[in-house]
């Protein structure tokens, strides 16, 4: 019985820690935000999403630790995190090189957008119904099917960074260059974390092991593999963003020199 209470005493820490971590992050983000304007909307408004996902869950977990939409919610913060890189990698574009093909990286963010979309809907109704113990016919081919399609959304992130970073798809010229290499390279490492957090997911659906499942699984696991990497991602992501904060300002007042000139 101790053991139990000490380990629910635990699980209240990490909630309220995540849940003190996202209320300090919402007001970056948003600060972030309000630096970087529209050609930065996209991922400060999907790392905003992941902020109140967590403070939500954080509270509705103080009072149902183990709950079904507190732990939901939770999990789900792959989704906007990847949309969050998406965007940043978009950005990054935007300022890397002005004349880039705006078709082609609005292709990518839709094409992307849909696709966790799917994979989302797919995986939270398919888990639903098996954590709540009415397991349809189909439930499990859909949760299975909706983590592969995020595998798949990560990987062509991991594939899309690394080709925005060559050197062919930059205008060294560009008074913002720097600053949106800058972008593309946090996004990159933030990928790297959330590598950790998909492939734990992965490995869950393909082995049904109750300790490594994002509701019911151990304490260490949830943590480790899904709590850290989601909270690590979005640290990088919101510490380049500040870093690059004076990148649209630094941008116009070149635009201005230039045109004196």
């Amino acid at each position: 019985m101790v053991g139990l209470q000490a380990s629910f005493g635990v699980q209240i820490n990490v909630l309220n820690l995540t849940e003190e971590y996202s209320k300090i992050g919402t007001p970056i983000v948003l600060y972030i935000f309000f630096t970087h304007r529209w050609s930065g909307f996209l991922p400060w408004y999907y790392l905003s999403i992941f902020c109140l996902a967590r403070i939500i869950g954080g509270i509705l977990g103080i009072h149902d630790s183990d709950g079904l939409p507190a732990n939901i919610i939770q999990s789900v913060g792959l989704t906007p995190l990847i949309l969050a890189v998406d965007g940043l990698v978009h950005e990054g574009r935007v300022y890397r090189n002005p004349s880039y093909s705006r078709i082609l990286s609005w292709t990518v963010v839709a094409g992307t957008s849909g696709l966790m979309i799917v994979a989302l809907s797919l995986t939270i109704t398919g888990s639903l119904n098996i954590f709540e113990g009415h397991a349809k016919s189909g439930s499990y081919t859909q949760w299975k099917v909706g983590t592969v399609l995020i595998v798949v959304a990560w990987a062509f992130q991991v594939f899309w960074s690394l080709f925005s970073l060559l050197p062919s798809r930059g205008s060294k010229g560009s008074p913002g260059y720097h600053g949106g290499t800058a972008l593309i390279q946090g996004a990159f490492v933030a990928l790297l974390f959330l590598g950790v957090r998909v492939f734990y997911g992965i490995v869950f659906i393909f082995t049904q092991r109750r300790d490594l499942s994002p509701i019911y699984g151990s304490l260490a696991v949830r943590v480790v593999l899904m709590f850290l990497p989601e909270d690590f991602a979005a640290l990088t992501m919101t510490v380049v963003g500040l870093r690059t904060r004076n990148l649209r300002e630094t941008k116009r007042v070149s635009q201005y020199q230039g045109a004196s000139m």
